[in-house]
This record gives structure tokens, C-alpha cells and sequence, in this order.
């Protein structure tokens, strides 16, 4: 039986990782920098260990992986989110132990990083809003067929709490202006009406291994942040784009676009890359094409397995953060607090299930924990929206 160790065990992505390795007979051994993970609380974790966060202690991050792989005789590393940028970086250290699959740090950082990732896209022809670097707006202007309204967001991280809507170049002045917003870590961007389109694929040397697609129905925060509501479509522009991306870097391991797609002109532009394991990894999940598995196999090696040729359209939720969504929108007196009239239920939910209850009140215990320690002025690190590579 096959051992994968898998990072960021607090949050859901990697619960739904877990659970997928484990359904397939693989033990996912769970590791975090909270002792609180929610995956820690799962039946379906097969070990759990505690390590030090990469923001704070780079060397003991790596010094924990390396004993923590010893220890349970891992084959396969998978990290989740931004700690994978750490993996890529320490890779000669990591890989004389464990198998690592994912691209080349550079080439990581090449699509994570929205400035690089708009001179790729313009060189390989794939649309994207028009954009423009802040500090170059503010001191040389917007092109006179720039057209607002406008989104302000940073070249790297920050999540959808740091996406910020503008009307007018006075008000993107203003807002240039803040305390907060530093003129060279952030983009100004056309903002395109639409549906937001996720696209995910897997790939290994350069070859596509499977590929996913669907419609973010809502998110958290709204309207720029994680999609907690999702439904199964196709979106024929924006796969081609990511394909072409993809194709073009030679790519390995697991990627994830968002597109907004215009209805009007049918026509997808891309606004944002994750180059490593996405939030609506259940998504695909859910409708068979096992993204957790296939990774696994294609590190070790292995070939004998395929992605369904026809696999059914779901709706899937991240219960939590769709809660949160909720709540928020209800004390504002949002119109994103009304039911979600296109959907009739729920294949599957990220973040619970009924024969594994415990991991959901661990989160909810760790948000608790999270939220008495900002409120006395102990907040954590805010890893994912924190971190710039370069």
C-alpha cells in the first residue's frame, strides 16, 4: 500500500485530497503548521504531524518534511497551496527522498505571478482584460482604450479580500493613494462581465493526463474570492487557452485557471493561474476524475489508470466557506445572500460528509481559535495572501 504525505492539512483542499488517496487504498499521512488541522480530525488520515511554518522558518519547514517522510516511509510528497512554491525551491534537498511531482520553481512562479503571466498569455496569443501595472497608471496614465469599470488586485496573492473595484481614474488615484496598496505590487484590469470559468488539468512531461472544467455559481467573499458553489460545464475557449499555456511551459503536475467568460462575444480571458493543487479540487472529484489519484500514480510512475470519457455534470459546495458567504450576506443585506435557484442539491461538499462529521468542527474549531487570537492581537501569518516569489 502506497504512502503520500500531504501539507496544508487545515484546509479543505487537502481533506478532499485525503479522502480521494484513501478511497483508492493509498494512506495519506496529514501534516500542518496548525495543530488544529481539520484533516487531522478525519478517519481517513493515516498519520498526522505537526511542522513549521515555511513563512516563519524556511530551513525547519524543510528539516520537518525530511523527518516526518522518514518516519512514515512516504513515496509521494503533495503539497497543497503556497508551501508548494517552498517544495519547488528546496527540491534538490527533498527529492533524494520522497518523489516530487510538479514543474520547475521558475516556471511555477512564471504563471503565479500576474505580471509574467500577462507577457506569456500576450505571446501566446491567449486573451486576457487589459492590464496595466498601477505605479504605471498612476504616473503615465491608462491607454486611451482602457475602459472602466476596473479591478485593482495584487501581482501575487492576496486572495479575494485584496481584489478592489474602481469606477473612474479619480477613484484609482485615491485609491493608489492608501496606506495599504503599494503601487508596485499591484495591477489595474479591465473588468469583464460574465461567468467566472475554472479550468484544471494535470499534466506529466508536457502531456495532458486530465482536465476539468465548471462554473463558480457563488464565492467567498463576494464577488472576487473562493468559489463555494460550482456546477459542471464546458468552456471550449478557456480549456484551449490553458492547453496552450501548458503546452507551451512543457508542463508538470497540476494547474488551475480562472477565465471570466463574456457571453456577449463568447469569447474566455484569463485572470488568474494556480500553478499547483486549486480549491475546487472536490469539484472534479465529485464527478470521477480523481486529479489526488492520477498525481499519485504519474509520481510513482504508474500508467494503469485513465480520466472517464463522459463524465456526469454535478454541483458541488464548500459548505464552510458557503456558510460564511451566507451569514455575510445576510447582515450586509446582500443580494448574494439569496437561495442558489439553479441548483437542486449537492453531489458532493468539500468540507463534509456523514460518515466522517468530525473534520467540519475542527475547521470551525481552528476559525474560533484564529478569531480570538486576531481579536488579542496574535493573528496568524496570512500565508496565501502574503507570500511573494520572485
Amino acid at each position: 500500500m502506497g504512502r503520500a504525505l500531504i501539507t496544508s492539512a487545515s484546509t479543505r483542499v487537502a481533506y478532499c485530497i485525503c479522502k480521494n488517496l484513501s478511497r483508492h487504498g493509498i494512506q495519506a499521512v496529514m501534516a500542518d503548521s496548525d495543530p488544529l488541522a481539520m484533516s487531522f480530525w478525519s478517519r481517513h488520515a493515516a498519520g498526522r504531524h505537526v511542522y513549521a511554518s515555511p513563512f516563519v522558518d524556511e530551513a525547519r519547514f524543510v528539516e520537518d518534511i525530511l523527518r516526518i517522510i522518514d518516519k512514515e516511509k512516504i513515496d509521494v510528497l503533495i503539497p497543497v497551496l503556497e508551501e508548494t512554491y517552498f517544495v519547488a525551491r528546496h527540491r534538490a534537498v527533498l527529492a533524494p527522498h520522497v518523489r516530487i511531482f510538479m514543474a520547475q520553481y521558475k516556471d511555477l512562479i512564471s504563471l503565479h505571478d500576474k505580471r509574467s503571466l500577462k507577457n506569456i498569455a500576450e505571446r501566446l496569443g491567449v486573451s486576457m482584460p487589459l492590464t496595466v501595472e498601477l505605479k504605471d497608471a498612476v504616473t503615465s496614465g491608462l491607454p486611451p482604450d482602457f475602459h472602466f469599470p476596473a479591478v485593482l488586485k495584487p501581482k501575487q496573492g492576496g486572495g479575494g479580500w485584496s481584489v478592489m473595484e474602481v469606477s473612474s481614474q479619480s477613484a484609482l488615484r485615491m485609491m493608489a493613494g492608501r496606506t495599504d496598496v503599494l503601487p508596485e505590487r499591484y495591477l489595474v484590469q479591465e473588468k469583464i462581465e460574465g461567468p467566472i470559468a475554472g479550468v484544471a488539468m494535470l499534466y506529466r512531461d508536457g502531456a495532458l493526463v486530465a482536465a476539468d472544467s465548471y462554473w463558480t455559481v457563488q464565492t467567498y467573499p463576494h464577488p472576487y474570492g473562493q468559489p463555494t458553489v460550482r456546477v459542471s460545464r464546458d468552456f471550449p475557449d478557456a480549456t484551449a487557452a490553458m492547453k496552450t499555456l501548458l503546452d507551451d511551459l512543457q508542463w508538470t503536475g497540476p494547474c488551475q485557471a480562472d477565465f471570466l467568460h463574456d457571453e456577449v462575444r463568447n469569447k474566455s480571458f484569463l485572470i488568474d493561474v494556480n500553478p499547483r493543487f486549486w480549491g475546487s479540487v472536490g469539484q472534479s472529484i465529485a464527478r470521477g476524475i480523481d486529479f489526488p489519484y492520477y498525481y499519485y500514480k504519474c509520481a510513482m510512475g504508474e500508467n494503469d489508470f485513465s480520466a472517464p470519457l463522459n463524465p456526469p455534470v454535478v454541483a458541488t459546495r464548500w459548505l464552510g466557506g458557503d456558510m460564511m458567504r451566507k451569514a455575510h450576506a445576510f447582515l450586509s443585506g446582500s443580494s448574494a445572500a439569496r437561495p442558489d435557484a439553479v441548483l437542486s442539491g449537492f453531489a458532493a461538499m468539500d468540507d463534509f460528509e456523514l460518515l466522517d462529521p468530525f473534520p467540519l468542527a475542527g475547521w470551525a474549531a481552528c476559525q474560533a481559535a484564529r478569531k480570538v487570537c486576531s481579536l488579542v492581537g496574535r493573528g496568524a501569518h496570512r500565508e496565501a495572501l502574503d507570500g511573494v516569489w520572485e
